[in-house]
């Protein structure tokens, strides 16, 4: 069927007419300006995080049978309780050098984790990861993002990616603990974001 084009032609140019034209002159409505910055907390935002972390790696240490607390897949690596013990004293430590420029006196002290108890486990895992959390919870925006520290490497980089940098390293260790539990024929549990 073939449609004459005159017809076709007067709606084009209709719609032309109608919808590609200039706008009409509008009325213009006064806007207030907003002078006030928006709040929003960096480290309340991170809170619920940090605080499922804590939560999920005492979930960890009850799934793991005790007398499997000594198990590592290899000779080279730590020990389920190693892993643990390892996120809570190190936390602590990140939280200190790179929010607050602390470093640590010397290294590590060893620790004997043969025989450890769940509750003596939980109980360091608890306290270490609050008092890292305590560490954190000082920082303003301001000096998360316009402080800088120096990494372990020497690069800098702001404060913020020091707090993330405590995150990451505990995300790791946890990450390797609840494979372990898996390793041991365990079911971890349930990763959850809050």
């Amino acid at each position: 069927m073939k449609l004459p084009l005159l017809p076709i032609a007067f709606v084009g140019l209709a719609f032309g007419l109608t919808y590609c034209s200039p706008p009409a002159e509008k009325e213009t409505i006064a806007v207030e300006e907003v002078t006030e910055t928006p709040s929003y907390s960096i480290v309340e935002q991170h809170e619920l995080v940090w605080k499922q972390a804590i939560t999920q790696l005492l979930e960890m240490a009850d799934a793991m049978p005790e007398d499997r607390y000594d198990y590592k897949p290899h000779d080279s690596l730590k020990t389920f309780a190693g892993q643990l013990a390892h996120i809570a004293g190190s936390s602590k430590v990140i939280a200190n050098m790179f929010l607050k420029d602390i470093k640590p006196a010397g290294p590590p002290p060893d620790m004997d984790l043969s025989g450890i108890s769940r509750e003596d486990l939980k109980n360091m895992v608890s306290t270490s990861l609050n008092e890292a959390w305590d560490i954190i919870k000082t920082m303003s925006n301001d000096q998360l993002l316009n402080e800088t520290t120096t990494s372990f490497s020497g690069n800098t980089m702001s404060r913020l990616e020091g707090m993330m940098f405590a995150h990451d390293h505990l995300t790791n260790h946890k990450g390797k603990a609840n494979m372990y539990i898996r390793m041991s024929g365990i079911s971890p549990p349930k990763y959850r974001y809050y």
